[in-house]
């Protein structure tokens, strides 16, 4: 799908560049997946579970450049990285193709400066351009800032799944399902 760069404001009156990651961003996102894995108990995965290879992860940008039905987007601020968001088709079936899920995270040092809201704005107007529906994600119920920001958007909170994540010390977090439609 084709994106357009452009620069945002941010609450702090620095600019941050939004643009879709290109191959050579891949050692540059591969870190940032560990980073924000290591720092937040909300990401799906622990940070050793970052186990792609540069090349691996070069081409799953690559594809996901050439889908037109996905896209990924990072902002940069100041030059760094400092937050992913993306869609993409959750099936392929022809009873399910109207869905888009989506995922974002940010750098802890980088919440609360508005590139969530900027990010997942993109990400939407693209999902409807990408002729979606309806967009989907799950968010871990003690997540109240991401919470917020989904209802900000328009997301709404349609079930619950008990005991989605279970964490190295034994303890459980549930997942909020959330949807908004696109038409």
């Amino acid at each position: 799908m084709n994106y357009q760069e452009k620069t945002i404001f941010l609450k702090n009156g620095k600019a941050c560049l939004i643009r879709r990651p290109e191959e050579s961003d891949a050692e540059t996102l591969l870190a940032y997946l560990k980073g924000t894995s290591a720092e937040t108990p909300y990401m799906v995965r622990e940070p050793e579970e970052v186990q792609a290879s540069l090349e691996e992860e070069a081409e799953f940008i690559r594809k996901n450049r050439e889908d037109p039905r996905a896209l990924m987007l990072s902002a940069f601020v100041d030059g760094r990285l400092a937050g992913s968001c993306s869609f993409g088709c959750g099936s392929e079936r022809i009873r399910m193709r109207h869905r888009c899920t989506v995922g974002i995270s940010l750098y802890r040092e980088f919440w609360d400066m508005g590139i969530g809201t900027a990010l997942m704005g993109e990400i939407l107007a693209g999902a409807k351009a990408a002729g979606y529906e309806q967009a989907e994600l799950e968010v871990v119920s003690a997540n109240a800032a991401a919470i917020r920001l989904y209802q900000k958007l328009g997301f709404e909170i349609t079930g619950t799944l008990p005991w989605a994540f279970k964490y190295k010390d034994g303890s459980y977090a549930d997942f909020l399902l959330m949807v908004k439609k696109l038409v």
